[in-house]
């Protein structure tokens, strides 16, 4: 909802930054994880829809942890306050670094920079970090955007 009438420069966030991933399908070598850092994974179950996972450096640092995400919180995953709030409720080091992947490449991302998505047209920033977009405010039904993107408006956002 608060990104409705906006035009995302990467289409598939919040599951990709251009041809980066941001929740995973499979396992990242725990190896590679680093204090702070951590990854989403989608994780199937037997008796229950498929779940979205947080999977970091355990305490002792040679284990992975996986934390399964409430599916009441999935709405809110993609924010700086869901990420403060997990790290609120467990011991340890603080998460920071997403990574996310490529077919070949893994990137330590910073959290913030992954729930900041880009715009094609340009939001202006408003008190408390809320983005509005330059026009007026698009009617919602069921928390989607009913008002479509006019070809007028994707070519002026372009330019």
């Amino acid at each position: 909802a608060p990104y409705c009438g906006l035009l995302f420069r990467h289409a598939g966030w919040p599951l990709c930054i251009q041809e980066k991933i941001i929740i995973q399908l499979a396992s990242i070598d725990w190896q590679i994880l680093k204090p702070g850092d951590f990854y989403l994974q989608v994780v199937p179950s037997l008796k229950k829809p498929p779940r979205i996972v947080v999977k970091c450096l355990g305490k002792d640092k040679h284990k992975v942890e996986e934390v399964v995400i409430p599916e009441v919180s999935y709405t809110s995953i993609f924010t700086l306050e869901w990420l403060s709030t997990f790290n609120g409720e467990r011991m340890g080091i603080a998460l920071e670094n997403c990574l996310l992947t490529t077919d070949d490449k893994i990137f330590r991302v910073p959290w913030d920079k992954v729930v900041n998505p880009e715009f094609i047209n340009k939001p202006k920033i408003i008190e408390n970090n809320i983005i509005s977009p330059e026009i007026t405010e698009e009617p919602l039904v069921n928390g989607v955007c009913t008002s479509p993107v006019t070809q007028e408006n994707l070519t002026s956002d372009l330019e």
